[in-house]
């Protein structure tokens, strides 16, 4: 094992050498463009940059030249959304799990729709699976705009990252689902732990209020102290979770929820269908970014999908709307359900169901406290005490986990070779789970180059996805064959790319790039 790790390495030393010096190696094929084609990375991410040389002198070696250029990441992306580019690096994150996001994502000017593709004959496709009355309808129309999306290939799936965990040896029971809900800490132990359990964040949380936080550091804490009405299964299906029940009317405008009995916030209060109102009425008629999924339009041309929310008795929730809303489910489990009347004090002090309760927080430390709640519905938790810490700077967090003062640490920042060695610690151990978040490659559908799409099947052919995971990656990442994770309840893979430089050549001749 050592012997081949070691081969690996060097063999990427030696292309990550040449991709930044411009050397030449057997193989390489004549140039097919005039000049090279532009990709734009984050310059931020270390691990981005590496990947991204080895897919340069891939591609290089099929004849297609590239130049990468790195800057600062709100700056890539908002060249992305101007339409300055030809190809660019990025990764979703959480977005992916649904697959109304394909909608979002590839239909003619779409809001998310960052390779400016468009296509008549699939905007129809993604229209009906968005609007499907069943399941089964549904998956139909996202199957047949997955393959068309593959073979047309606008936006190019690289892989899914592996969730790492890195934790001392006396934790346990660690069992982090895909969609990397931060739930699984409540039945996490630690045998024999004095005081607190330290958890690690790799950003601050920008802010404490769960109704208005949507970066991933402030949803780790609502996920800890709060329930929402709605969650994601497994298959990033949508099933209850203050909700127990759920009905639809025929004509899809009016949704029964039944809630769970026996629910108690952490001030002790029982939960009612009342507190889910209050909650729900309080975030629609705030400006917070998770409110816009409830309306339809934007500025004075602003319409609510949602008609009325009723509680008609303890345990019943009703929400009647003016016209259907696919999003409703998806939308649900983005927020907490908090008591009636404290939206007020819930970002100094945060009262909700879920396994922990509040205590204080520490900005200098930039660190929170936590504890167990004992009456939580799923559960106490075991660990009685739990501190999440905001450490930035990779270095210091391997070293807070070689010396004890963290426990537990999910997080992306670190190199595939970091984890590997933190593994060989005796004091630590390290534990990989299926992810969901997706790396991908865009075109800009609306450049003179790429715009054809067998340019972009060319550069897909052309990039070894399995050398990277399984030398670059050290196995950290599953190849992606969609934008959708490979365990959704509606994925098909469609037209596949498995590295073919011979292919690439075929297309690109095709397309009228001959070697020169």
């Amino acid at each position: 094992m050592r012997v081949r790790t070691f081969t690996s390495l060097l063999v990427l030393s030696v292309s990550l050498a040449l991709a930044n010096c411009g050397g030449d190696i057997t193989g390489v094929k004549g140039t097919r463009f005039q000049k090279p084609l532009v990709l734009k990375i984050n310059a931020g991410s270390a691990q981005m940059r590496q990947y991204s040389s080895v897919m340069q002198n891939s591609l290089r070696q099929a004849g297609i030249p590239v130049e990468i250029e790195a800057a600062e990441l709100n700056t890539v992306n908002d060249q992305v959304r101007k339409g300055q580019f030809q190809m660019a690096v990025g990764r979703w994150v959480g977005g992916n799990q649904d697959p109304i996001f394909l909608r979002d994502l590839f239909a003619t000017k779409a809001p998310f729709n960052r390779a400016q593709y468009s296509n008549p004959e699939l905007d129809p496709v993604l229209d009906a699976a968005f609007n499907a009355a069943t399941r089964d309808e549904a998956r139909e129309g996202w199957v047949k705009a997955q393959e068309t999306i593959s073979r047309e290939i606008p936006m190019f799936p690289l892989w899914y990252a592996d969730q790492m965990v890195i934790a001392r040896r006396n934790v346990g029971n660690i069992k982090v689902e895909p969609s990397g809900d931060w739930k699984f800490m409540a039945a996490v132990t630690a045998e024999g732990k004095q005081g607190p359990f330290v958890v690690a964040l790799e950003s601050r949380p920008e802010t404490f209020d769960q109704l208005r936080g949507f970066d991933a550091s402030s949803e780790r804490i609502r996920q800890l102290v709060y329930n929402t009405l709605m969650r994601k299964d497994e298959k990033f299906d949508y099933v209850g979770e203050l909700a127990t029940n759920v009905e639809t009317s025929p004509d899809r405008l009016t949704h029964t929820f039944t809630l769970r009995d026996g629910v108690r916030f952490h001030n002790g209060k029982p939960l009612t269908a009342q507190d889910a109102k209050y909650t729900i009425e309080t975030l629609l008629a705030s400006n917070s970014p998770k409110a816009g999924d409830f309306f339809e339009g934007a500025g004075d041309a602003r319409q609510p999908y949602v008609a009325a929310v009723e509680a008609p008795d303890a345990r019943t929730l009703v929400i009647r709307l003016n016209k259907p809303l696919v999003k409703l489910f998806p939308a649900l489990t983005s927020f907490g359900i908090i008591p009636q009347g404290s939206a007020e004090t819930q970002s100094t002090t945060l009262v909700g169901t879920g396994p922990f309760r509040y205590v204080s927080r520490d900005d200098a430390q930039q660190s929170v406290d936590l504890a167990a709640n004992e009456s939580y519905f799923g559960g106490a938790p075991s660990i009685k005490t739990l501190r999440v810490r905001t450490i930035l700077d990779a270095n210091t967090l391997q070293a807070e986990l070689k010396s004890g003062g963290v426990d537990l640490a999910v997080v992306a920042n670190l190199q595939p070779d970091t984890y590997k060695a933190l593994g060989q610690d005796p004091n630590l151990k390290v534990e990989q789970f299926q992810g969901s978040n997706v790396v991908y490659l865009v075109f800009n559908t609306q450049d003179e180059v790429v715009k054809d799409a067998r340019v972009r099947q060319a550069v897909a052919y052309a990039i070894d996805r399995e050398g990277i995971v399984r030398d670059l990656l050290l196995g950290q990442a599953r190849v992606a064959h969609s934008i959708l994770p490979d365990t959704s309840w509606a994925y098909v893979p469609g037209q596949t790319y498995t590295f073919n430089p011979e292919q690439s050549g075929r297309l690109l001749d095709e397309a009228g790039h001959r070697a020169q």
